[in-house]
């Protein structure tokens, strides 16, 4: 049985000599890309989920797209609500994303950003278009990715930055036999919530991660991380966490917006 691999990144936040609430992502981004490298495995694919620079400074363009280049696979890049500068000076951005397809599976974009604020938006525009792809390829099975998440973390201080409509979005997406897999970063941890067939990831990222079930802002001791995730030709899949080694810097106790 044929089985594809395919790598998912997210929320970088690459800051040029300084620290992200108390994490060296220069460093964290490395070694999450040397582990990669170094892991012997051949990806199909790259998708990147979005935060990719924090200070939108040239430097940090230039070390992701540095870092980047050493992963050979193809890749895809979605914006998320810091990514801010109306052009991404990132190799191989595009604006809109073609589809991906992989024997009976396609993945598919979800523009999730909403200019000049945190939280994420589906359009009606947006949703109108993923029932019509659904719809016209009944016999595919599909994964989604975008930069906001679907559910919330149970900490009031992150949930109001979710996508405004995710109910909504929820239900629709669920109601489609043929849809499978949501992937979405934002939250800077790993989650998973199951609804019938479908499931719904969000993976942790790269820079410093957020804690869960907390009423403050609160940032998680675990180490930055990306996801790995292999799907098998009878529509089955397994999502892997991987979380690398090192020390890049001690998380702020007392964080402040960001």
């Amino acid at each position: 049985m044929k089985i594809n691999k395919i790598l998912f990144i997210s929320d970088m936040h690459l800051m040029y000599n300084k620290q992200f609430l108390g994490i060296d992502t220069f460093n964290s981004l490395g070694a999450i890309v040397d582990d990669i490298c170094s892991s012997g495995e051949t990806f199909d694919h790259i998708f990147l989920l979005g935060d990719f620079v924090q200070d939108q400074s040239e430097k940090s363009f230039e070390f992701l797209n540095k870092k980047l280049k050493e992963i050979e696979a193809p890749k895809s890049f979605i914006r998320g609500n810091h990514d801010i500068k109306d052009t991404l000076p990132i190799n191989g951005y595009e604006e809109i994303n073609d589809n991906v397809e992989f024997n009976n599976w396609i993945f598919s974009p979800i523009d999730s950003f909403v200019k000049n604020n945190i939280y994420g938006l589906v359009t009606d525009e947006e949703i109108s278009k993923i029932d019509k792809l659904l719809k016209s390829n009944r016999e595919k099975w599909f994964v989604f990715y975008m930069h906001h998440n679907l559910f919330k973390t149970n900490s009031p201080w992150l949930d109001i930055h979710i996508t405004k409509n995710y109910k909504e979005f929820v239900n629709f997406l669920s109601a489609h036999e043929n849809f499978k897999i949501h992937i979405s970063g934002h939250v800077h941890q790993y989650s998973i919530n199951n609804i019938n067939n479908s499931h719904f990831y969000s993976i942790p990222a790269t820079s410093a991660q957020f804690k869960k079930n907390t009423k403050e802002f609160t940032l998680d001791q675990k180490q930055p991380g990306y996801c790995i995730l292999e799907i098998n030709e009878d529509g089955s899949h397994k999502m892997t966490v991987v979380r690398v080694k090192g020390f890049f810097g001690e998380p702020d106790k007392n964080p402040k917006t960001y």
